[in-house]
């Protein structure tokens, strides 16, 4: 074929793609080339696109197609990023002279395949031809043209939405990636591993509707976008689901460049180790402080909050790199799927095939699984042009075979059981086949067919919920309850119930707006509508007035002289943290002053703070630890102790740029408090360990061998205590302990030879149970320093 027309490729083009353009800019299909090669293996030429496919040619074959282009091997080189590797892969043909060629997927190998903006490849020759290029996520947009493009193979062939309204944000957050990209490989991680997960975790607010509700920027870009790209014609007639699918990369990209910039910063890093070790919130700390160090740098200081209310990825990055920093990195091994910076399966992004997939499926409700259906002519992930024949076809029939097989030990637990909510333990179940196993395999991939996803759904509509599978086992045995004694009424306080159905549709109750729909439905299916929600939130034997909730309020603030309570607090059997979380929540919602909320600020000034609640209440345990508790006050259950407070405001001090004001403001009131004292209560030194304790201990303690200069017994088992009782890391222990290398390696060895364990069983005095405690607890989490 003699070459008239000069076609150039993209930048990242496949040359699956390319070879398309070529053939298209002389009227022909991709398989009218194709057919002047030699396979390496059978193919069946069937028309068909696989926009993830990728072609591999040897020297001849590349000759040839440089030739139908009119652009020189070396351009196409550079331009083609699977050029170089034909003639390794197709090492030993052509020896004969002729063109040899082998098909790949390309997305299984060369990264991600999205599609190319048309426009920028016209102007390189041929008509405006569809084309196909790797690229990485942080790389989707055409700032030439106002497109976003979209991943290839996602069930559509849709290929851009239009951002042309949101230009400006999405080119400055394009630049600012590649500042953060340079501080991830700072840190010694890879960008793509830092985007990946600054993705999940800004995709995961989106899903959540705690989030959305008080988010006020992603609306208003959401409608920019799909209004710019709805006058384009053939675009599917998408639901409001599939749009928010479809565009959310690009509404929210923004953010992830600005997550990903706060993850890979190292202040933000030490937050979470800081925290983690201040023992005033000690579960939640280090999450707490990264949460509203990422609220503040996305100008939403309300985060922390939202990150509070349910797991997050932010939490579990968080707790992985606290144990990473704590952990000798020789006594912490790195499992598959445990580093810092994976991802785990359940907090993955849905993608948008998997998304549309389930909405044609029905499991994302009606609406938007019929805007799916009606996308029509979608590319489904099968094999098309060209396809190989023998082991592929074979593997394909194997994995039938065993989706069959579990099929049928499926069908056998839901006809006995009802459902197929079945725990994952990894044990051998009935017949000796994993059910389990099987159906969680099944949940994290994203290759099943519609046929398959109906099969399983027949058994078990809901035997892939959107919610944590614990909770679908708990509904099912409400479920089968309520089909034995009747439907569940709130109006009767869930009375003659068990006790443990009443707590699970308490639970349920308390946290009913933060279910999903779905949920919502499956409840009202046990007779717990929302409006018998209503009903039991209305019975007349609990409800309390707001008068009576104020009235507890100001009983509280008496005694112990704040309001910064948690949630669990109760006072005279009132649930006077969850009401004040409700009274809060009102605030913030009306976006103004309430006329309760006004009489709170009478109570107490910083009731309803910007920031966690809990930073506020260990503000106040600080300044009556500097100032004393004024007379008739008393300190509130699990109030922390002098030197805890001490740990605490000087990370506060610490981390003080990522304050707000507020809270720098309050900061100085302690800092002045502090001034004013010659001798704050905290410097004053109490041993941990009593003498009574010590005659106990002193037996247990291993024998110490002749000479050298060997530290006192006591004074280690002092600073152990210590770390054990305040959280500190071992950097931070006081000097009165001696060299802190001296303690952590007398702790390692005390651990492996089980004298820790020894001293964690004895009985000791009630004063020394406090800190014996804390190191059982120490020792049973985490089991090393």
């Amino acid at each position: 074929m003699d070459a008239v027309l000069r076609v150039t490729p993209v930048q990242g083009e496949t040359t699956w793609s390319f070879l398309h353009r070529v053939a298209a800019a002389y009227g022909l299909q991709a398989h009218d080339l194709t057919g002047w090669w030699r396979w390496v293996t059978p193919v069946f030429l069937r028309r068909g696109l696989r926009p993830d496919g990728e072609v591999l040619l040897n020297a001849v074959a590349q000759e040839q197609l440089a030739s139908w282009c009119r652009v020189p091997g070396g351009r196409l080189a550079r331009a083609l990023p699977t050029w170089a590797y034909g003639s390794a892969a197709l090492a030993g043909h052509g020896g004969d002279g002729q063109a040899w060629a082998r098909w790949r997927v390309g997305a299984t190998r060369w990264g991600p395949v999205a599609f190319g903006c048309r426009l920028c490849a016209a102007r390189r020759g041929g008509a405006a031809q569809g084309v196909w290029v790797y690229r990485p996520r942080w790389q989707p947009l055409c700032a030439r043209h106002g497109r976003w493009l979209l991943d290839t193979g996602e069930g559509h062939e849709w290929e851009f939405v239009d951002v042309s309204g949101v230009m400006q944000e999405l080119v400055r957050a394009q630049r600012r990636w590649a500042g953060v990209a340079r501080r991830a490989e700072g840190i010694g991680v890879g960008p793509g591993e830092v985007f990946v997960l600054a993705r999940a975790v800004v995709c995961g607010w989106w899903e959540q509707e705690a989030f959305g509700e008080r988010e006020v920027v992603w609306g208003a870009r959401l409608e920019r976008v799909v209004a710019a790209t709805s006058r384009f014609s053939g675009v599917p007639r998408w639901g409001e689901q599939a749009w928010r699918l479809l565009a959310r990369d690009a509404v929210v990209f923004p953010e992830i460049v600005a997550v990903a910039d706060a993850l890979a910063d190292p202040r933000v890093q030490a937050l979470a180790v800081d925290g983690r070790g201040a023992g005033l919130v000690r579960a939640a700390g280090g999450h707490e402080q990264v949460a509203a160090a990422v609220g503040a740098r996305l100008e939403r200081s309300w985060l922390g909050e939202v990150e509070h209310s349910a797991p997050s990825v932010l939490a579990t990055w968080t707790r992985a790199l606290a144990r990473q920093r704590q952990r000798p990195s020789a006594e912490s091994p790195q499992r598959r799927g445990e580093g810092v910076w994976e991802v785990r399966v359940v907090h993955r992004p849905v993608e948008v095939g998997e998304g549309l997939r389930r909405m044609a499926a029905g499991t994302g409700g009606g609406e938007a699984g019929r805007a799916a259906t009606d996308a029509g002519g979608a590319w489904q992930k099968e094999l098309a042009v060209p396809r190989e024949a023998g082991r592929s076809a074979g593997l394909l029939r194997r994995r039938q075979e065993l989706f069959e097989q579990g099929l049928e030990h499926a069908r056998a637990h839901a006809a006995r059981h009802g459902h197929l909510a079945l725990a994952h333990t990894g044990r051998r179940g009935e017949q000796g086949f994993d059910l389990g196993r099987w159906l969680a395999n099944l949940r994290a991939a994203d290759n099943l067919s519609t046929a398959q996803v109906r099969q399983l759904s027949d058994l078990d509509t809901w035997w892939n919920p959107p919610w944590p599978l614990d909770w679908q086992r708990a509904w099912h045995r409400a479920h089968a309850h309520s089909r034995l004694h009747g439907p569940v009424h709130g109006g009767d306080n869930l009375a003659g119930l068990p006790g443990w159905l009443q707590a699970w549709l308490r639970r349920q109750i308390g946290g009913y707006h933060r279910l999903h729909t779905g949920q919502r439905r499956l409840l009202a299916q046990l007779g717990l509508t929302a409006a018998e929600v209503e009903r039991y939130r209305a019975w007349s034997g609990r409800r309390r007035p707001a008068a009576a909730g104020l009235e507890r309020a100001r009983s509280y603030a008496a005694r112990h002289g704040h309001l910064a309570v948690s949630e669990p607090t109760t006072a005279d059997g009132f649930a006077l943290g969850m009401w004040l979380n409700m009274q809060r929540h009102q605030q913030r919602v009306s976006g103004h002053p309430t006329r309760l909320g006004r009489q709170l600020t009478d109570v107490d000034a910083w009731w309803n703070p910007p920031w966690p609640v809990a930073w506020q209440r260990a503000w106040w345990a600080a300044r009556y630890h500097l100032t004393g508790l004024p007379h008739g006050r008393a300190w509130w259950p699990s109030a922390p102790d002098a030197e805890h407070a001490a740990v605490w405001l000087r990370q506060q001090n610490a981390r003080r740029p990522l304050l707000q004001a507020g809270q720098r403001a309050l900061l100085d009131d302690l800092e002045q408090h502090a001034a004013d004292q010659t001798a704050p209560p905290w410097t004053a030194w109490v041993r941990e360990v009593s003498d009574d304790a010590w005659r106990t201990l002193a037996p247990l303690m291993p024998h110490q061998a002749a000479g050298g200069r060997w530290r006192d017994h006591r004074a280690l088992v002092e600073g152990i205590a210590h770390i054990a009782r305040t959280g500190q890391s071992w950097r931070e222990l006081p000097a009165r302990f001696g060299p802190w290398q001296t303690c952590y390696r007398r702790y390692r060895r005390w651990l492996a030879d089980g004298t820790l364990h020894r001293i964690a069983t004895t009985t000791l005095p009630p004063a020394d149970q406090g800190w014996q405690t804390a190191l059982a607890d120490r020792l049973s989490s985490s089991g090393s320093g």
